[in-house]
């Protein structure tokens, strides 16, 4: 299953209260990957990604997570399953690219540094996914066609923040007007947003780019 996690601020106190909060997002998300949990941070920028690993095709420690490119470029947390990372990493093996696990992981990570967002598109599977673009000072979020995997983001003023499941963020949210009208007087179900204020779930089919340098999106 997995959890992804992560923030970005630039209202950062100290280096060990930025530690402190994503390891808390970590453990909210405990029960979504017992096998492994860690993060990538760079505080100075003040960004920090987490992740919570349930080993499925690769167990060794080669396919932890936040999984770092080879030329320290991208990260990437990553949920899912790629059904056809074997016909994809065929072509990217004949594009030149070297790969040191049989975990689709990789595959999504390459397959991005190879493609950019149209991999996006490449992908026959169910996914939650954040990577982190160093050079360009943007992190892309990306969710599966189907909408099977989960994924929720955060923003207000200068904070950001996404993960599996909204409890990650840790915030005492107002209930939104308009979900509580749709959830209650008609459908059971918030159609164009979550119950909370300020809290929302990237639909299916799509991503967003969140730019580092001017908190927009």
């Amino acid at each position: 299953m997995c959890g992804i996690s992560g923030f970005i601020t630039n209202k950062i106190n100290n280096e060990d209260e930025f530690i402190e909060t994503i390891k808390s997002m970590n453990r909210s998300l405990a029960h979504r990957g017992p096998d492994f949990t860690s993060f990538w941070l760079d505080y100075r920028k003040g960004i920090c990604i987490g992740h919570n690993r349930l080993s499925i095709q690769d167990l060794s420690s080669a396919g932890n997570q936040p999984m770092i490119s080879d030329n320290k470029r991208f990260i990437l947390s990553y949920n899912g399953e790629i059904y056809n990372y074997k016909e994809l990493k065929s072509i990217l093996v004949s594009k030149g690219f070297k790969f040191k696990t049989t975990c689709d992981t990789e595959l999504f990570l390459k397959a991005f540094i190879h493609w950019g967002v149209e991999c996006f598109n490449k992908f026959n599977g169910m996914f939650a996914a954040a990577i982190y673009d160093k050079k360009r000072n943007k992190i892309f979020l990306a969710r599966d066609i189907a909408g099977e995997k989960p994924l929720y983001f955060y923003k207000k003023n200068k904070n950001f923040a996404f993960a599996s499941e909204a409890k990650a963020f840790y915030k005492n949210f107002d209930i939104s007007k308009n979900s509580k009208r749709e959830f209650f007087d008609s459908f059971q179900h918030c159609l164009s947003e979550t119950l909370w204020k300020e809290v929302f779930s990237l639909p299916p089919a799509s991503f967003l780019c969140f730019n580092l340098s001017n908190f927009t999106y």
